[in-house]
């Protein structure tokens, strides 16, 4: 159990898609905790979590989730991983589930960050305690300062620094929470498509020549929107997010210290190294 780490008792792993759900599941591991795992059917795969306690849920089957979870003396939340947004139509509610849907009929009715901070206040309600990844593991965010060899030159620091800015900016308009800035200027900011499909957009504009970048010049940044509940949605960056780049001709990541999810420190310091990009951590 890390130090900053609150009291908590015996813990749930909501897992959604990608590599975090089972990074944390390995961490929790390592300490010695035996946390149980609701996978999202459709998203998260219950066999990779190997001999883990873990069992497959529908988004229509949230009333046997509590049920299990009231069954096991569960109290405590985290919920991590990928996870589109499904329309209302489409969660299929079993019987156990048809008293929750008003409450949710009402979440939906607004952008992402009404929606998920509505699920958090939802199983508060229910009586559970919803912690954030970082609360949890707080190794798996970036840290402050350079993650590989590079540094970030004095122009890409302007360059960031101009990003972040915006980005707060936008924050009441609950857009995306990355953007890309090249010779001085805005070239592209996140929307619905998320991150990786930015970045590509971005590739594409390159490749047609409607887009030129200099060498060390273009930078992508990645920070929570302001005032934005981080147990739900946490920004987060990745391999495949640091390979993109390098394919768009971009010169590496700032991301806010502690604020946004990076995994495993060590490999991607090693992967920024090896594509010549920087990835650093700004306060």
């Amino acid at each position: 159990m890390s130090g900053t780490e609150a009291p908590r008792g015996p813990l749930v792993l909501v897992a959604g898609g990608g590599d975090y759900p089972l990074q944390l599941a390995r961490i929790l591991a390592n300490r010695g905790e035996r946390p149980f795992i609701a996978a999202i059917d459709g998203v998260a795969d219950p066999a990779a979590f190997g001999d883990a306690d873990v069992q497959s849920y529908r988004l229509g089957q949230l009333g046997r989730l509590l049920e299990e979870l009231r069954r096991r003396d569960i109290a405590d939340m985290v919920m991590l991983g990928g996870l589109p947004r499904p329309s209302f139509g489409a969660l299929r509610p079993e019987a156990s589930t048809l008293k929750y849907l008003p409450y949710f009929a009402k979440a939906f009715r607004g952008g992402d960050d009404h929606l998920l901070s509505g699920v958090v206040r939802f199983f508060e309600q229910q009586g559970f305690r919803v912690h954030g990844p970082a609360e949890i593991a707080p190794e798996l965010t970036a840290p402050q300062g350079p993650l590989g060899r590079r540094q970030v030159s004095a122009e890409q620091r302007e360059l960031l620094q101009r990003g972040f800015s915006l980005l707060d900016a936008l924050s009441p308009f609950d857009v995306g929470q990355a953007a890309i800035l090249a010779d001085h200027r805005v070239v592209a900011i996140e929307a619905a498509e998320g991150t990786d499909a930015m970045i590509r957009r971005v590739t594409d504009l390159v490749g047609r020549g409607k887009l030129k970048i200099g060498k060390g010049d273009g930078v992508l940044v990645k920070t929570p929107k302001v005032g934005q509940d981080l147990r739900l949605d946490m920004p987060a960056i990745g391999p495949d997010t640091l390979r993109n780049i390098a394919e768009a001709g971009l010169s590496g990541i700032g991301v806010r210290a502690g604020r946004v999810l990076v995994g495993d420190r060590d490999a991607l310091g090693r992967l920024a190294d090896q594509l010549g990009l920087f990835v650093e951590g700004f306060a």
